[in-house]
Parts: structure tokens; C-alpha cells; sequence
């Protein structure tokens, strides 16, 4: 018998999905009567119920699996009118409370067989019929809190829940459960699946899902009992041909260069793409003739003024919280609106603001924009997020030849890297192809030997009988793996290592005091090597180091005058936008629609934080005032733009700081070069210490043609070791010596460096020809060219007032030596050219 129904017509999926789902249930209420009151009966429900007692509807969002699941239940309850159908009183689990009040006015709206009734003041145990419904949830029923103990705890006037399934199926009733949104059952919920195997025990359940997780389900039909789930399926296409919901979604995401990046206020760029695109479709309709006025949908981040801001940013975009339309509505999980759903199909209400909280349950079909501020990476909520703006107004589905843009929803990310939840929910939606349940069961109920015995269905229909009874050290890692591994496990790296590991780097400090300390001769070990000083290579006996002298120079005001305020940097200063990428991806065929330039409004706060940091970092060497630097820019920006005819733009302090703080955040390099031309105006030289005229060593060196000791050092590392090879192989007369500079020596070549006292360049090289500082070469060999903490970028930038600027090198692939250059713009090291001998006499 097929219920009664007042409310929507189904679809032709959809009855026939309804058919089958009633079939199903059918045959296990028939095989459960069969067996009713036998002396294995328990046994024998819990295969018949294992079997043929579970159904699942899996279909995307928007195709009704609330409507099909719920004409089940009705038509199910109604087979014991005209037959001997056990009758049934279901218990309907809601994801969240706040959906409660939705699923009641659909059952109410729908089903004239089915009855609401209410846990908490209506379990008079006399008045229970089949197709009565419970609407709950698992918190309410399954968890220790106050309102599960209230309905599990009887009064003088009713009994409790549990009191009542025991008394209902005294009387010959089956219990069913309909489980919505079933993705969120029973995952970490242990007292709910105990609430449903050990009081609920039903002999029907229906789980209503888009896209289940299979692992999921083998964890709930194994908990559960159920050894066959009859899976009955609707794909997305065989919603999208009968106009339930829309062909598919498009995702815009925003990109931008790398040094504008985080600048970019990527909120506001994306609400002004998305309420561009929801007045477009607005007046789209319109001209269709369509009455539908389509919803905005603004999901907002969990910060405490989250709503706050998107509402002022949504006014100065047209939108209003008070007046006859185009209004502005918010619901979230601090400051729910009871009547979210009247709400939603309010058509004065044109946004919906809301949370992370909301996004499931709740059904906009007159949604086609979403903006959000969270990303999206995962699938589950991926698929709910979809669900919102995925269904056709019912008012739209007559609608044929719609324009094509109608038949889209769309989507606009702030976090152009959270899109990876939409596209694997897209994939899971895909995966799901249109397919009906078996009805045929696999458990038969036979005689023998004078009682019913249970069987189980095998292959090829044969029957099968059951009965009741039925690593150690550090030697091989890098001082890099061994900080990155004692930083990782959140303890220091051990003393050694740590020594190490600055020696290595070059970040240990100075020896304090002033001037070269007194050489303590050393005591030689018994049997050392000594290798004497070769002094006819032409190497001078004493080299240069590099130092700064600035007592009582006034630095700002030099670095003020070095800096450059030319016509890019006032350019700069004046800009409130860039032009960034904006593409479209339609995610259900994983393909890129468009891609368009669009204005992208600079984000103040991210300029101030990003020109804190230029600042700060410039004066690596802290030897400036940045407060009072600070100011004397400020002040010089002021007069460039009086002089340029511009101090209209710049009219108030607070603008001319912003105007300041966007040249140094998109402009960082005009400080750094000012500053390092300052300093480098006062670095000057001072002879060191002459080099040792000997080397003493425990081990035994090997021999080394152009070393000024005739040896290759026993400190030489994994890869300066071989480029010193590289140096005494040299067969062009290029080299003429070279010499190891070992740190912190009082006879060592230094260079004053940002963010450590002194750097020391790994080689001397003595070079045929070259004209700088008496044919003196500095060589620095790098593992790293770009490290965390800059140590490579200072020194690619380091020279000295004698020798000119070190060249930094790198080993590539451990085959060839490349340059090292440093990029002003990028603020980053690149690799440039090969080296070759005579670079080395004009570097």
C-alpha cells in the first residue's frame, strides 16, 4: 500500500528508489513474522535484521534523500494495515539539534502516515501507532547530559525512551531508526552506538547520506550487526536531468606574485568578486522573469568580530541590516536565529552570514554565491558546502533553456589553497552511479528436525545452516639534519653539535676585547706533523680585515639621504590596489573555466606588520636608531611629495605612515640599499696579524701543489674539500696559491656582516691578473643558498674595501660550481654561471 502523500511529487528515481527501499523492508518484516516466537527467534532476528534490515540512500545533496527515506518509513508503516506486517514506531537521529524543527515540518508537511511525536513530553505508551516518529538526536538520547537523562528516566506519567521501545515491542512493533546525515554518526560517538545496539536494537534502519566514507561504513555495519547494507544510490546526473540540482559549481581562487602575496587582502577581494557575481545572476533572473531572488551565502572565519566585519564590508557594498529589502542576516553558533529556516526563504534577505556550525543541515535552494573565508581541505565539509548552493529553487525546475550561468553555483575562496576540500568532495560526489538494492534476501528460514532453522544464502543460491552455538649516533647527518632533528623532537641540540654546528655556520661571536690578542705559543704533541709556510707562492705574509667605523656618525640622517624616493616608490606609496589572477575551476569536471585580471585591495595591516619587518631586518648590523629612522623617513617622504606636487594625497600623518610602510613592504630592497651603501662608506681595512709560519697537525696531510702550507687543511668540510681540489688542479696558471682562513684567527681575513660580528670567507685565493687587492680573491663555498635564518643571503652580499665582493659558490649535483648572486628584488640567492678559471681575475 503506498502512503498518502500531500506534499512534493516525486521524481521517477525517486519512487523507484521509495519502491525499493519498501521492498526491502518489507521482506525482512515478513521473514522476522515467520520466525516470531520460535525458540531460536533472538538468533534468528539478528541474521534476518543483519540482512535485510539496513538500507542506505547515498545521493548528493539536493535529491531528496530526506524526501525518499521518509516515504519509506510511511509506506513501511503502513503494510501491517492491509496484511500482517509487524507496525512500526521509528526513532529519526538529526545531525544537530538545530535541525530538528526543520525535519518535524517536513515529516509534517509530506507524510500524512507518519505522526511526530516528542521525547520529552509525549511517551504515553497507550497512544503509540505505527508510523509514530520520534526526532531527536544522538546528544539527546545517547549522551550523559541533562536532556538524555530526562527522557531516559521515567515519570509517574510516562515511562522513559527505553521503558517505551521495550513496551512497543512487547506489543508486536518493530522499531525503525532513520539516521540523517549518517557520515556524522557514530564517528567517536561510542555512547551512541551503545544506545543503538543495546536499547534502540532496530529491525530497520535507514542511513541518509551524500557521500559515505567506506571505511566509515565497515566500522558501523560491523559495530552494528549488519552484514549486507542495501545500498541504494542516486547519482549527481540523475538529479541534474530532472532539475533538482544545478549542473555543477565553480570555484574562483585568487593569485598573486609572490612579493605581494600576503598584502593582499584576500576577504574583502573575494567578497566583492562574490557579491559582484550574486547581482549579476540577481538581474539575470529578472530577466527571465523568474520571482526567485537569489541568497548570498558569507562564511565567515571564527574570529570574535568576524560577523561584524563582513557586515560593515557588506553596507559599503550596497547590502543593508535594516529596510524592505537587501538585507543582511546572520546565524551562528553564539548567536543562532531560531527561525533559520523562515529565514533562509525570506526574500528580503539577500546574505546570510554564518559559521562553521551551520554549514550542515540547513537548505538555501535560492542559494548561488558563496563566499568563504575558511579553507576548505576537507572533503566531508567539502561536500556540505557544496550541498548549499547545489539545489534548484523548486520554482526554477519547470524552467527550460535557462541561461547557462543559471545553471551554476559558485564559489569564492579567500585561501586560494583551501580549495582541495571541494575538488575531492566533487571527486566522491562523481564516484556515486544511480543503482538500486537487492531485494532478494540471503537468509532463509527453513524446517528441520521439527524447528525452524536459519540459513544463509551462498553462491549459486546453496544453503548454508547456522545454529546459536554456534638509529644510535649522529655520524651520518649534516649539522643542518641534526639541528633541524634536535629542534624537531623539542629539546636543544646537544652541546657539541650545537658548537658545531656554529663553527660551521659562522654564527659563533668574536672574541671580545679590542685589537688581536697575544699568540700563546703552542705545545706541540709528540709525533705532530709540521708543514712551514711556502713563502715563494708570492702570498703576502699578513692580509686585511674588514672593519666599521661609525662612532659618532650620524646614520640616519646619511641612510635618509641615500634613500631613494624616485617616481616607482611614490607610485607605490599612493597605491591602495594590484591586479592579481582570479581563476575559475569548475570542480566536478576538475577543469579551468577562465581566468581573469581582476583589483585586489592591499590589506593596511599586513603592510604595516610586512614594513615593521624591512625595518628591523635592514639594520642587521644594530647600529641605527630604527625609531628615529623611522621618523626621518616619514619626514623625507613628505617633502618628495610636496616637491612632486602630490602632498594632496599625503595630507595627513596617518597617510603619509601608510604611504611610508608601502614602499618598504613592496619595495624592501630601496631601505637595505641604503643602508648597506651607508655602512659601506665606513668599513674600512687594518692589517691583521701575520699568518703562523708553520702548521702543526697530529695526522698526517696529504700534499696540496698551490696551498700556502703545501697540505690540504684536516678542517676542510664534505664540500670545501673539493673545491681546494678544484684550486690546485688548475692547469691555466689562474691560481697562484691558496690559503684556508680559518674563523675567529687573529691573523684571518674578516668582513663586518649583518646579524654577526664578523664573517670569514672560507678561501684566500692569490689570482694571476686580478686588479683588485693585490690579486686577492675571497671565496665562500655554500651547502645552502637560501637558509632560514639568511645567513646565506648577508653573506652572498658581503665585500670587502681591499679584495671587492666574496664570491659565494655552490657544488650542483656535486658535478659543478655555480655562482651564487643575490637578487635584490627577489630578496632571495639565485644561481647564476658556471664557474670558469677566468672569472676568477674580474669577479
Amino acid at each position: 500500500m503506498r502512503a498518502q502523500t500531500f506534499g512534493t511529487v516525486l521524481k521517477r528515481f525517486q519512487s523507484d528508489a521509495v519502491d525499493n527501499g519498501v521492498a526491502i523492508f518489507a521482506t525482512c518484516l515478513d521473514e522476522l513474522r515467520a520466525v516470531r516466537g520460535t525458540p531460536g527467534y533472538e538468533e534468528s532476528r539478528r541474521l534476518i535484521v543483519g540482512d535485510v534490515g539496513a538500507i542506505l540512500f547515498e545521493a548528493p545533496t539536493g535529491t531528496g534523500k530526506t524526501l525518499m527515506a521518509g516515504h519509506v518509513a510511511a509506506n513501511v508503516s503502513l503494510l501491517h494495515v492491509n496484511g500482517s506486517a509487524m507496525p512500526v514506531l521509528w526513532f529519526w537521529i538529526a545531525p544537530f539539534a538545530g535541525v530538528i524543527s526543520q525535519t518535524i515540518r517536513t515529516i509534517q508537511s509530506e507524510f500524512d502516515a507518519l505522526r511526530v511525536r516528542h521525547a520529552a513530553s509525549d511517551r504515553d505508551p497507550l497512544d503509540v501507532r505505527s508510523g509514530d516518529v520520534f526526532v531527536t538526536t544522538w546528544a539527546n538520547v545517547a549522551v550523559a547530559n541533562t536532556q538524555s537523562r530526562k527522557v531516559r528516566t521515567a515519570t509517574e506519567t510516562a515511562p522513559s525512551i527505553d521503558g517505551l521501545i521495550d513496551f512497543a515491542r512487547a506489543q508486536g512493533f518493530a522499531i525503525g531508526a532513520v539516521i540523517d546525515e549518517a557520515h556524522h554518526s557514530f564517528k567517536g560517538q561510542s555512547e551512541a552506538i551503545r544506545f543503538y545496539r543495546e536499547v534502540l536494537r532496530p529491525e530497520l534502519t535507514i542511513l541518509v547520506t551524500a557521500t559515505p566514507r567506506d571505511r566509515d561504513l565497515q566500522a558501523f555495519t560491523q559495530g552494528a550487526g549488519v552484514t549486507n547494507l542495501r545500498r541504494i544510490t542516486v547519482s549527481r546526473q540523475q538529479a541534474i536531468s530532472d532539475r533538482l540540482i544545478k549542473e555543477g559549481v565553480k570555484v574562483a581562487v585568487f593569485k598573486a606574485p609572490d612579493d605581494v602575496q600576503s598584502l593582499i587582502d584576500f576577504r574583502k577581494t573575494a567578497l566583492r568578486q562574490g557579491v559582484e557575481t550574486h547581482k549579476a545572476l540577481k538581474a539575470l533572473l529578472a530577466k527571465t522573469g523568474a520571482t526567485v531572488t537569489p541568497l548570498l551565502l558569507v562564511q565567515v572565519d571564527s574570529n570574535e568580530n568576524s560577523v561584524a566585519e563582513a557586515t560593515q564590508w557588506l553596507k559599503e557594498l550596497g547590502f543593508r541590516t535594516e529596510g524592505e529589502a537587501g538585507l543582511i542576516r546572520s546565524h551562528t553558533a553564539d548567536e543562532p536565529d531560531p527561525h533559520l529556516s523562515s529565514l533562509v526563504a525570506d526574500e528580503t534577505v539577500e546574505v546570510l552570514i554564518f559559521k562553521l556550525a551551520v554549514a550542515t543541515g540547513f537548505d538555501a535552494p535560492r542559494a548561488f554565491t558563496l563566499v568563504s573565508f575558511r579553507p576548505v581541505r576537507d572533503s566531508d565539509f567539502g561536500v556540505q558546502i557544496v550541498g548549499r548552493i547545489l539545489r534548484v529553487d523548486r520554482r526554477l525546475q519547470p524552467m527550460r533553456n535557462a541561461p547557462t550561468a543559471l545553471d551554476y553555483g559558485y564559489v569564492f575562496l579567500s585561501d586560494n589553497g583551501g580549495q582541495a576540500g571541494l575538488l575531492s568532495a566533487a571527486e566522491r560526489i562523481n564516484a556515486i552511479r544511480s543503482e538500486l538494492a537487492s531485494v532478494t534476501p540471503n537468509i532463509a528460514v527453513v524446517a528441520f528436525g521439527g524447528e525452524p532453522e536459519t540459513q544463509r544464502v551462498g553462491e549459486g543460491g546453496q544453503l548454508t545452516f547456522f545454529t546459536s552455538a554456534g638509529r644510535s649516533g649522529w655520524a651520518d647527518e649534516t649539522p643542518g639534519d641534526l639541528f633541524e632533528r634536535a629542534a624537531g623532537s623539542g629539546g636543544a641540540a646537544p652541546a657539541g653539535i650545537a658548537r658545531a654546528l656554529f663553527d660551521e655556520w659562522d654564527l659563533a661571536p668574536a672574541p671580545t676585547g679590542a685589537g688581536p690578542s697575544p699568540r700563546v705559543p703552542e705545545e706541540r704533541p709528540v709525533g705532530a706533523s709540521i708543514y712551514t709556510l711556502n713563502t715563494t707562492l708570492g702570498a703576502p705574509r699578513a692580509f686585511n680585515r674588514a672593519v666599521l667605523s661609525l662612532e659618532s656618525r650620524d646614520l640616519v640622517r646619511e641612510v635618509v639621504s641615500r634613500f631613494r624616493f624616485d617616481e616607482d616608490a611614490l607610485l607605490v606609496a599612493q597605491r591602495g590596489a594590484t591586479t592579481i589572477l582570479m581563476e575559475e575551476v569548475e570542480i566536478f569536471g576538475a577543469r579551468i573555466n577562465r581566468r581573469e585580471e581582476i583589483r585586489a585591495d592591499l590589506a593596511q595591516k599586513e603592510i604595516d606588520a610586512r614594513a615593521q619587518q624591512t625595518l628591523f631586518r635592514a639594520d642587521d648590523y644594530q647600529v641605527i636608531d630604527i625609531r628615529a629612522l623611522h621618523s626621518a623617513l616619514v619626514d623625507q617622504l613628505g617633502r618628495e611629495a610636496s616637491r612632486r606636487g602630490i602632498d594632496h594625497v599625503f595630507d595627513t600623518p596617518q597617510k603619509l605612515r601608510a604611504g611610508l610602510h608601502k614602499i618598504l613592504a613592496l619595495r624592501p630592497q630601496q631601505l637595505r640599499r641604503a643602508i648597506s651603501e651607508t655602512v659601506a662608506r665606513y668599513t674600512i681595512s687594518e692589517a691583521a696579524d701575520v699568518i703562523p709560519a708553520e702548521i702543526v697537525s697530529t695526522t698526517q696531510l696529504q700534499p696540496a701543489r698551490l696551498n700556502l702550507y703545501g697540505v690540504f687543511p684536516d678542517d676542510l668540510n664534505g664540500w670545501e674539500r673539493p673545491f681546494a681540489e678544484y684550486l690546485d688542479d688548475d692547469l691555466t696558471g689562474t691560481v697562484l696559491w691558496w690559503h684556508r682562513n680559518p674563523p675567529r684567527k687573529p691573523f684571518s681575513v674578516s668582513v663586518p656582516l649583518p646579524g654577526q660580528p664578523d664573517f670569514y670567507p672560507d678561501f684566500i685565493v692569490g689570482v694571476r691578473d686580478r686588479a683588485r687587492g693585490d690579486g686577492v680573491l675571497l671565496v665562500e663555498t655554500k651547502r645552502m643558498i637560501n637558509d632560514q635564518e639568511r645567513n646565506a643571503l648577508v653573506k652572498a652580499q658581503a665585500s670587502h674595501p681591499d679584495y671587492g665582493p666574496v664570491m659565494m659558490l655552490y657544488w650542483e649535483d656535486r658535478r659543478e660550481w655555480r655562482v651564487v648572486e643575490y637578487d635584490a628584488r627577489a630578496d632571495r640567492n639565485f644561481l647564476d654561471r658556471a664557474l670558469r678559471p677566468e672569472l676568477l681575475a674580474t669577479y
